[in-house]
C-alpha cells in the first residue's frame, strides 16, 4: 500500500482507472471482441467501488474472505458477487427503500454476461450489452457522487457513444427479432428483469440506450417512440418521435417552433379531404376537430404570450390528428349527430 493514501482511495482509483478503460475500449471503432472485454472492465470497476462502500461504511475486515488454516499468511478479497449482495442489503436497509435496485439488477446482469459463454456465439446480443453498459456507467458515476462525494466527470467527461457515421444498432430492426428462434435466456432475464421493476412500480431502468413502448397496434399509448407490432404479419409501427403527457414525472421538453406538431389547422383540413374526399366541411366535421382538439397527444396550442398562456393563440397538430378525426367524423355520422 502506498503511504498517504487510504484502502478506500486506493479501490476507488483502480476501480475509476478500470471504468475508463471499458469505456476507451467500447468506442474504439475498428476493435474485435469489443464487448466481452468492456464488460470484463466496467464490472472490475464495480467490484472495487463495492468493495470500497464495504471498507469504508460495514466494516473494514468485511472485504476479505474468512481464513483458511492452510493460508493462514494470505488474504483473499471478496467476490463481486458477495461485495454486490452486502452493499446491496446495507443500502436497502438503511433507506428503508429499493431505489438503487435497477442499479443492483444492472451490474448482475452484466456480470451473468461476463461469467457465461453466451457472448461467444450471440453478436446480435451487442445492442442490449450496449444499453446494459451504458446504464452501468451512468450508475457507476451516481454511486461514487452519492456515497464517496467524487465526480468522475469533473476532469474527464467520457461519451460512452462515440461519433460515428451510424447508429451501433438499429431500434426498430432489433425489435423485429424473432426472439423466440434466438434460444438465448439471457435475452430473456433481461426483458423479465425489466417486467419485475416495472410490476413493483420501480420507475427507473436497467438499461438506456432508447426509450421504446411496445404494443399491440391496437394498443398504441404515447412513448418517446412508439414501435407498434402487429402481432398478424410481424410488422413494426413507428408512430411519433415526441411524447406529450401531463405526467408532472415525465423528463421536461421545452417547446419550441420545431418541436410543435408540424400541422396547421388548413394542413389538417386538406389531407382530410385529400384522403376522404366525401367528407363534408360542416357540422359534424367541426364537432369531430372540437373533440381532437381538446387531446393534447394530438393538438397543441401557441400563444402569443407562452408563459402567461393568454391573448392570441394558434393551434398545431400531429400527424394522427388526421386519421383521429376521419375517424370521429365517421362515428358521428353514424349515431347521427
Amino acid at each position: 500500500m502506498s503511504r498517504g493514501k487510504s484502502v478506500t482511495k486506493l479501490l476507488l482509483d483502480s476501480s475509476q482507472s478500470a471504468l475508463f478503460a471499458g469505456v476507451e475500449i467500447h468506442n474504439k471503432p475498428h476493435i474485435a471482441y469489443r464487448y466481452p472485454t468492456t464488460v470484463i472492465l466496467i464490472i472490475n470497476a464495480w467490484e472495487l467501488a463495492l468493495k470500497a462502500y464495504v471498507y469504508k461504511y460495514i466494516g473494514k475486515e468485511k472485504i476479505y474472505e474468512k481464513e483458511k488454516k492452510e493460508k493462514k499468511d494470505k488474504k483473499y478479497t471478496i467476490s463481486f458477487s458477495k461485495a454486490l449482495v452486502l452493499v446491496r442489503d446495507d443500502i436497502y436497509s438503511k433507506n428503508k427503500q429499493k431505489q438503487y435496485r435497477p442499479v443492483f439488477e444492472n451490474i448482475d446482469l452484466l456480470n451473468e454476461y461476463r461469467c457465461s459463454n453466451v457472448h461467444f456465439a450471440e453478436s446480435n446480443l451487442d445492442p442490449i450489452i450496449f444499453m446494459l453498459v451504458c446504464k452501468a456507467v451512468l450508475n457507476y458515476d451516481q454511486f461514487l457522487k452519492d456515497f464517496f462525494q467524487k465526480d468522475i466527470t469533473k476532469d474527464d467527461n467520457l461519451i460512452i457513444l462515440p461519433v460515428g457515421f451510424k447508429l451501433p444498432f438499429n431500434p426498430i430492426d432489433y425489435l423485429k427479432q424473432d426472439y423466440g428462434n434466438m434460444h438465448n435466456e439471457f435475452v430473456n432475464d433481461v426483458i423479465n428483469t425489466v417486467r419485475k421493476l416495472k410490476n413493483d412500480n420501480i420507475q427507473d431502468s436497467i438499461v438506456i440506450g432508447f426509450d421504446v413502448y411496445t404494443a399491440s397496434v391496437k394498443k398504441i399509448d404515447n412513448a418517446d417512440l412508439v414501435a407498434a407490432i402487429d402481432q398478424l404479419n410481424g410488422t413494426v409501427k413507428l408512430v411519433k418521435q415526441v411524447r406529450i403527457t401531463d405526467d408532472p414525472n415525465a423528463p421536461a421538453v421545452r417547446m419550441n417552433d420545431e418541436l410543435l406538431p408540424p400541422l396547421t389547422y388548413q394542413d389538417v383540413i386538406d389531407k382530410v379531404k385529400e384522403k376522404r374526399p366525401d367528407i363534408k366541411l360542416n357540422k359534424m366535421y367541426n364537432s369531430a376537430m372540437a373533440i381532437i382538439k381538446r387531446d393534447a397527444s394530438l393538438c397543441q396550442s401557441r400563444y402569443l404570450d407562452p408563459k402567461k398562456k393568454k391573448g392570441m393563440k394558434k393551434d398545431y397538430y400531429m400527424e394522427g390528428a388526421v386519421d383521429a378525426v376521419i375517424c370521429k367524423y365517421d362515428e358521428l355520422q353514424k349515431e347521427g349527430i
